[in-house]
C-alpha cells in the first residue's frame, strides 16, 4: 500500500500538446524519410536505455485535439536499433491522457508514463498477467486467466478491494467503478494488465491513500451502435485482431509507454 512514486509509475507533470500531424508523420514508419528516427523509435530507445532487460516496448501515442484517439505501435530492439511495426488505431480515455501521479480514479483519463507488464494474484491464488472471457489466444509472456464466476475487480477508492481481483457475487461487486468481469463482454474478450498502480504496491486500497488508478488494461474495442470504437474509461483498447496479434507477440519484459508525443519523448 505504497504511493506510486517510481519512474515507471509515471511522472507528475502537465501533459504538453503537439500538433496532430506529428502523430501521422513521426509515429508511423510507413512513409517516414529514410534514416529519420520516428517518435516511436525514440521513445523505445529512451525506455530501452533505462530498462536494458526489455527488448519490446508498446508505444501508445495520444492524438492532440481528438482526446480519445491514439495509435499503438510495437517497438522491437534489433542489433541495429529499435524498429516499430505499423501503427494501429487505438482508443484511450474520453478525456485523453494524464501523467499517473496527476490523475485520480474515475477521471476518464488514461495514465501517461512508462509501465511494466502488470502481474496480479487472484482471490484463488492464481498469478496472472493476461485474462479474458474467452480461451487463451496463445499468449506466452505470462499466465492467462480465463475469467471465472465471482471475479470482481475492485475499483472503489480507499477500499481494501481497490486494485485487486476479489471473489464477489455480481450483486456484491456494487461499487460504481467495480467491474464484474464475467459481465464485461466484449471489452474483456481478452486483456492484459498494464502496470500502472498495480500490485504489490497499490495506492488507494487503504484509507487516505491516493487512488491513482485501478483496472488499467489493454483490451478490445467497445463499439457504438454504428460499429465505431468508443473511448475507454482509462484503459487502452484495440480492434480484436490487432489485440490478439499484440498479446501473442508480447514478452515477459515488455514495457508500455503511453502519452502525448512531445511529453513522452521528454519523460520516457
Amino acid at each position: 500500500m505504497r504511493a506510486a512514486g517510481s519512474r515507471t509509475a509515471g511522472i507528475g507533470t502537465t501533459v504538453a500538446c503537439t500538433l496532430i500531424a506529428a502523430i501521422g508523420l513521426l509515429s508511423n514508419p510507413v512513409g517516414a524519410q529514410p534514416g529519420r528516427t520516428t517518435v516511436c523509435q525514440q521513445v523505445a530507445t529512451n525506455v530501452g536505455v533505462r530498462n536494458p532487460a526489455t527488448n519490446q516496448v508498446i508505444v501508445v501515442l495520444a492524438v492532440f485535439d481528438q482526446l480519445a484517439k491514439a495509435t499503438l505501435e510495437v517497438a522491437t530492439r534489433t542489433p541495429k536499433g529499435w524498429t516499430c511495426a505499423p501503427a494501429m488505431s487505438a482508443r484511450v480515455g474520453s478525456k485523453g491522457v494524464r501523467p499517473l501521479l496527476d490523475r485520480r480514479s474515475g477521471d476518464d483519463t488514461t495514465p501517461a508514463g512508462v509501465f511494466a507488464l502488470g502481474t496480479m494474484t487472484a482471490w484463488d491464488g492464481q498469478v496472472f498477467s493476461f485474462f479474458g472471457n474467452r480461451a487463451d489466444p496463445g499468449v506466452s509472456a505470462g499466465a492467462y486467466r480465463r475469467v471465472k464466476v465471482g471475479d470482481c475487480f475492485g475499483a472503489t477508492p480507499n477500499h481494501v478491494d481497490y486494485g485487486h481481483l476479489v471473489q464477489r457475487t455480481k450483486a456484491n461487486c456494487p461499487g460504481p467503478d467495480d467491474e464484474y468481469l464475467p459481465s464485461m463482454m466484449p471489452s474483456y474478450t481478452h486483456a492484459v494488465l498494464i502496470g500502472a498502480n498495480m500490485e504489490p504496491n497499490v495506492s488507494g486500497d487503504a484509507p487516505e491513500e491516493i487512488p491513482y488508478a485501478a483496472a488499467i488494461f489493454l483490451h478490445r474495442f467497445r463499439l457504438d451502435a454504428n460499429g465505431n470504437p468508443l473511448a475507454t474509461s482509462g484503459c487502452v483498447s484495440l480492434g480484436l485482431n490487432n489485440l490478439v496479434d499484440v498479446l501473442q507477440a508480447m514478452q515477459p519484459t515488455t514495457m508500455f509507454a503511453i502519452g502525448e508525443p512531445k511529453w513522452l519523448l521528454a519523460n520516457s
